[in-house]
């Protein structure tokens, strides 16, 4: 996916207030590049919508914005993705739970993350309640 440096006609207009400011967006997995200087603005409140055919970078560069590319080995990305002046792709700025409290991710098809079936099944437990590690795994059983 490659985008144009300077705004389109079709970039926010300067009374919208941008939500989310992407600079030179570039991914690899592994040492495969696919994405190649992504630079675009997204609007606050407004509908954007990413179009293109099978294979040509949209949910590569959606998933960016919750760093879910963390979860797989050798998957990486850079430049800035600022939302209110930060920068999301830095750890540094903003830890990917608390960034992904403020973005989530709706996919076509249910992906687990890259980890056991036991583990999926316990990741929301482990992240939102206190349980000790016996009643895990007894309510992980149970389901």
């Amino acid at each position: 996916m490659t985008t144009p440096s300077a705004p389109t006609d079709h970039a926010p207009t300067v009374s919208e207030e941008i939500k989310l400011s992407v600079r030179h967006l570039n991914f690899y997995y592994g040492d495969k590049q696919v994405l190649f200087d992504n630079t675009l603005d997204i609007a606050k409140n407004k509908v954007t919508a990413f179009i293109g055919p099978s294979g040509c970078g949209k949910s590569t560069h959606i998933r960016t914005y919750n760093r879910m590319f963390e979860l797989y080995k050798g998957h990486r990305a850079e430049g800035e993705i600022l939302m209110d002046g930060m920068n999301i792709l830095d750890p540094k700025q903003i830890p990917a739970l608390e960034l992904r409290h403020r973005i989530g991710m709706i996919f076509q098809k249910p992906t687990p993350f890259p980890m056991s079936i036991f583990d999926n099944i316990a990741y929301g437990l482990r992240l939102h309640t206190k349980l000790g590690k016996k009643e895990i795994e007894q309510r992980v059983e149970q389901a």
